[in-house]
């Protein structure tokens, strides 16, 4: 029988996960009405992600973990993704591509790791603390509505079926469900790392936030 602390996951995975898909649903029915909110999206996902990665992930890892050691994983969650979107493994897009040459099937696999990651820290949050799943899973589903609006529109603009589009995103997701439930189940062979695994966390959030997101809403604010 399922327990309902595993329900309660699973229903956070899918929060950070597939339940973002509707964005991209949205964006099939009201394209031009929705696609003008995508920076406010964009600009309140780089907020929670700050504020959960600071004020949530890094005091628990901290308070339970070798400050050095502890920092060391903050840094390596922020050059981890830094070096995966460096050599292309990686891909990040909040609005729709202005060129061709889009390899799709190159965009399917980065969306799908970068979903098993989400995955994976949502997990790790819940082995530490459920509320900090909670926070971690809003953090994440925050970042991912822009993002499937755009990948919908990137799919669909490169000549992708509409049907196909969705599909595509849905099998894309369901790797956050996957990769939480799987850090659930080693959740016993994972004691004593949790802390670092949420440093790991903070540090990729910061990273997206500080490094992606944020310079995006620069380039594409203009200043008074």
């Amino acid at each position: 029988m399922i327990s309902s602390e595993l329900l309660t996951l699973i229903f956070w995975l899918l929060v950070g996960g597939v339940f973002s898909l509707a964005g991209g649903v949205v964006l099939l029915v009201l394209k031009n009405r929705v696609e003008k909110y995508v920076l406010e999206m964009t600009s309140f996902a780089a907020g929670v992600m700050v504020v959960v990665a600071t004020m949530d992930l890094l005091p628990e890892a901290y308070s339970s973990g070798d400050i050095k050691i502890v920092s060391t994983f903050v840094l390596a969650g922020t050059l981890f993704l830094f070096f995966l979107e460096r050599f292309s493994l990686w891909f990040h897009h909040h609005h729709s591509p202005h060129n061709g040459g889009i390899n799709i099937t190159s965009v399917w696999l980065g969306d799908t790791f970068h979903n098993a990651i989400d995955g994976l820290a949502i997990g790790a949050a819940f082995l530490v603390e459920p509320k900090l799943g909670i926070a971690t899973a809003i953090a994440v589903a925050a970042h991912e509505l822009p993002q499937e609006i755009a990948d919908f529109s990137l799919y669909i603009s490169s000549g992708v079926s509409r049907y196909k589009t969705f599909f595509l995103n849905l099998f894309s997701s369901l790797a956050t469900l996957v990769a939480g439930v799987l850090i659930y189940f080693l959740g016993n062979k994972l004691q004593g790392v949790e802390s670092y695994l949420l440093a790991l966390t903070a540090g990729m959030f910061m990273y997206i936030s500080l490094a992606d997101l944020i310079p995006e809403l620069h380039h594409t604010t203009a200043k008074k």
